[in-house]
């Protein structure tokens, strides 16, 4: 098996060391490592990529090494790698992107309801908005059964203003 030097003898002689050597399918899991150490430091921005693309080094190189084979070793990185960016990649995005959708509340906003529990500037009361009702509040003092009309929503508030 092919090693590579990453120091000579010549270099280290004064430090009394050897030869600092490792094989190619350890330097693979070492880059595995390094990807893996990004992904932590830079955390989700890289989407994951990091850390599955190191581990896969890893995994590759660590079985590389068993069988004393850098041709496996780079044929198995290879073939996960490219499963892992045509499919797994997808896969993973959608499960860590959020994407909001309009709830029943984002669409009150404007609609025209029925107080049915005074409200004060102090106090929320109810009112009614398509059969459904809906704790509010406003600046203003409204009776039960005056006409409002939804201005925003504050968590599970309506604010309303009378029509």
């Amino acid at each position: 098996m092919q090693k590579c030097i990453l120091w000579n003898r010549e270099d280290l002689i004064g430090n009394g060391m050897e030869s600092l050597t490792f094989s190619y399918t350890q330097l693979v899991v070492m880059i595995g490592f390094l990807a893996i150490l990004a992904e932590l430091v830079l955390g989700i921005q890289t989407g994951f990529d990091f850390l599955l693309l190191g581990s896969i080094l890893v995994v590759s190189g660590t079985v590389g090494e068993a069988f004393k084979n850098i041709w496996l070793t780079l044929g198995m990185s290879s073939v996960l790698a490219f499963l892992y960016i045509a499919f797994g990649r997808n896969l993973i995005r959608q499960k860590i992107i959020v994407t909001t959708h309009k709830t029943n509340i984002d669409n009150v906003v404007g609609k025209h309801g029925i107080v049915i529990r005074s409200i004060t500037p102090d106090t929320a009361g109810l009112v009614r908005i398509d059969d459904e009702d809906w704790r509010a509040a406003s600046d203003t003092v409204l009776y039960e059964k005056d006409k409002c009309t939804v201005s925003s929503v504050e968590g599970v508030t309506l604010n309303v203003q009378k029509v």
